[in-house]
């Protein structure tokens, strides 16, 4: 029974001091929910973010190395990636939203907006880009994880691997629910929600660039 706690206790810590990062970045996903990103996306990234570090962790506990530590900053290039997309979007949108009101006054705005509906729709049907975008930051920003996990990983058995696992499926909802309460706190809202177009940038390339060094 005592080294069942210590067992749970340790992945408890483990998962916590690897995912504090996490939160931060969790908030400005659940800050951006619209009729695109659901709640249910952010979860199911971020379930598929660690799962895919555990995995690879495993695989290191084991001898495999999925990936080589010389290219494991290259990661990196994906949150820069996404932030440089970010703030291109916020550009278009506010560029498009004077197109769009032109297009009102011309009667043509249903048309453009049916055919971009169809077009998100299409891409949609065959993979939810929300899932993906969450997915990829997780990734990117988990070499800690991997640098933790691997040794934690090589010391267990398979029972306490099993253990593990359940305490990281068990907290991975947990962490998201921390990470929408703190996003919908009025402070937070009343200060960062306005300028979400500029953190959200600023933060992924910041975050891409510290992964690459």
């Amino acid at each position: 029974m005592d080294l069942l706690i210590i067992t749970i206790i340790t992945a408890f810590v483990s998962f916590v001091s690897t995912n504090i990062d996490d939160i931060f970045i969790l908030m400005l996903f659940f800050m951006q929910i619209d009729k695109v990103m659901k709640r249910t996306h952010i979860v199911i990234g971020q379930y598929l973010g660690i799962g895919v570090l555990t995995i690879i962790s495993i695989m290191g506990a084991l001898g495999l190395s999925a990936i080589p530590q010389e290219y494991v900053g290259l990661l990196g290039l994906v949150p820069i990636y996404l932030g440089i997309k970010e703030y291109s979007n916020y550009k278009k949108g506010s560029n498009n939203e004077n197109i769009d009101q032109q297009e009102l006054e011309n009667g043509e705005n249903s048309k453009i907006e049916e055919t971009t509906a169809a077009k998100k729709n299409s891409i949609i049907t065959f993979i939810n880009p929300s899932i993906i975008k969450v997915f990829t930051v997780t990734l990117a920003n988990g070499g800690d994880n991997i640098g933790i996990y691997t040794p934690l990983f090589t010391s267990m058995n398979l029972v306490d691997i099993l253990i593990t696992l359940i305490i990281f499926i068990i907290l991975i909802p947990l962490w998201c629910f921390i990470a929408l309460k703190l996003a919908q706190h009025p402070f937070v809202q009343r200060n960062i929600e306005k300028y979400n177009h500029i953190f959200v940038p600023i933060i992924f390339i910041g975050l891409g660039f510290f992964i690459l060094m």
